[in-house]
């Protein structure tokens, strides 16, 4: 999804032993995100303690199909009784007569603001989600959950009409942030801790993961001493927190009227090895990044979410680290005064990671893109409820390509396009082309300083309208610290 204007150079980096490095590029925007040599220092843990310890209680956890059952229609009932109670919210009012016209009227579109159904649904769904997962279910017998769960609740959580963007939004994006906060959540925890770290990962994990939170203190696991289960722990692990400034126009001139300023602080987070994970379980892979940024106008302070997670990879020839054909799942949010694109979906392709006898690594992807729903802002829809955005599939695709000296800098460079044809909305289409360049250099693995330059052509077809077309640029410059350290060995 070429969306970008919001998208930092962010460095990631592989295990040592791998050696490969690997761009992390969303497929859904081009946001360089590199890695390099890194060491497993958070990876697999050592089991030195005493043998008092409980071999490991949650290495085989029991299925609880009868909680995971109330624990979502609580994660439904909750919601709806808080809203009526508290703000006597209309849509909160449901009846058996709203239960009748949702079961036999016609599905509409809704017309909520765009934080609401881009983020907030998917949200809701990654609590469906993990209803089944914290209670003994793995990746793909989780999944059907959080549609279970959405459907429900637009056929009987609310009074208004259910909604297929809701749908969408809240299972797709539901499994992919669920998976992925299922994992950073086991990541945080670390059984065999006591005293105050004890109770800061317990925090923690809960505050990531709210119904793992609360399953660990109702079966007392939040206090149980016992050996963390190796598979919560990913072949190699990387950080990293970017804060800077960008410049962003709707036009190719920076120094334009348009032109808007903002500072901006990124994290970001690689779990396992893109090399040697993608073709295990779900998510034994993924990115996911975070911004926040000033001066955002009505999109509020978070103005990008991605996560990228692999679900399937098959070698291509010899080496099965070297060449793949891989497949991930995607959820995207990215929001800000110049635009907004909000979509979940799949992407796959032939995956590169080369390592010369000399010289610097290269990856190189080319994937392809389609989601089932994508969300573009529009220069004539505008409702009364706030939605001021045209609903589509997305189809499209693009390549990357970076270079990474160990522990000194990377430099790479992708192209997106996405075709988006207006279902919802006003009628039309959309296209996005992007592309940006960028790089950065480190001072002892440790601190980094970095630049992008970011364009974007957009051409939106309106039928009965003037069509409107963009040209915009961005350009971010920031400093970096990484976890561990960059090349480390």
């Amino acid at each position: 999804m070429p969306l970008v204007l919001v998208s930092p150079v962010a460095a990631q980096a592989q295990r040592a032993t791998d050696s490969l490095v690997t761009i992390g590029l969303t497929t859904e925007a081009p946001h360089l995100r590199f890695s390099a040599s890194s060491p497993a220092t958070a990876a697999m843990p050592h089991f030195d303690e005493p043998d008092s310890l409980l071999p490991c209680p949650q290495c085989y956890p029991k299925t609880h199909f009868w909680v995971a059952v109330a624990e979502l229609v609580a994660l439904q009932v909750i919601p709806n009784a808080f809203s009526r109670i508290t703000s006597d919210a209309e849509w909160a009012k449901v009846s058996l007569n709203s239960w009748g016209n949702n079961l036999t009227l016609p599905w509409q579109w809704d017309n909520n603001n765009f934080k609401n159904n881009q983020f907030s649904h998917p949200y809701h769904g990654a609590m469906y989600f993990n209803a089944a997962r914290t209670n003994g279910y793995n990746f793909w017998k989780s999944a059907p959950w959080s549609f279970v769960g959405s459907l429900t609740w637009e056929l009987f959580g609310e009074v208004w009409a259910p909604a297929p963007n809701d749908l969408l939004n809240t299972t797709l994006g539901g499994i992919t942030l669920g998976e992925m906060l299922y994992r950073v959540s086991s990541l945080t925890l670390k059984n065999e801790s006591h005293g105050f770290e004890r109770v800061a990962r317990e925090v923690t994990a809960g505050l990531l993961n709210p119904v793992r939170g609360f399953n660990r203190v109702v079966r007392g696991e939040a206090w149980e001493v016992s050996r963390t289960p190796p598979d919560w722990r990913p072949s190699t692990v990387f950080g990293s927190v970017d804060a800077g400034y960008r410049r962003f126009s709707e036009s190719s001139n920076l120094s334009g009227a348009s032109a808007l300023d903002q500072v901006f602080l990124s994290a970001e987070l690689r779990y396992g090895s893109e090399t040697f994970d993608l073709g295990k379980r779900p998510f034994s892979f993924f990115q996911v990044q975070g911004a926040l940024a000033s001066n955002n106008g009505n999109a509020g302070r978070l103005t990008e979410l991605m996560v990228r997670g692999g679900l399937a990879a098959k070698p291509l020839g010899g080496d099965s680290g070297q060449r793949q054909l891989a497949l991930f799942m995607t959820y995207s949010y990215i929001n800000n005064p110049v635009i907004a694109f909000g979509a979940q979906g799949f992407s796959g392709g032939p995956v590169w990671n080369i390592q010369p006898s000399h010289g610097p690594s290269i990856h190189v992807e080319a994937l392809g893109t389609a989601m089932p729903i994508a969300a573009i802002r529009s220069d004539y829809y505008l409702t009364a409820e706030g939605r001021d955005y045209d609903y589509g599939i997305g189809l499209g695709g693009g390549g990357s390509a970076l270079l990474v000296w160990k522990g000194t800098g990377v430099f790479g460079a992708t192209a997106r396009y996405v075709f988006v044809p207006v279902i919802s909305g006003f009628p039309g289409t959309h296209q996005i082309l992007t592309t940006n360049v960028g790089g950065r250099v480190y001072w002892k693995g440790r601190l980094g300083i970095g630049a992008e330059w970011v364009r974007l052509w957009s051409w939106n077809i309106y039928y009965g309208r003037t069509n409107v077309n963009r040209n915009a640029s961005e350009l971010r410059l920031y400093l970096s610290t990484a976890v561990p350290r960059w090349g480390a060995s």
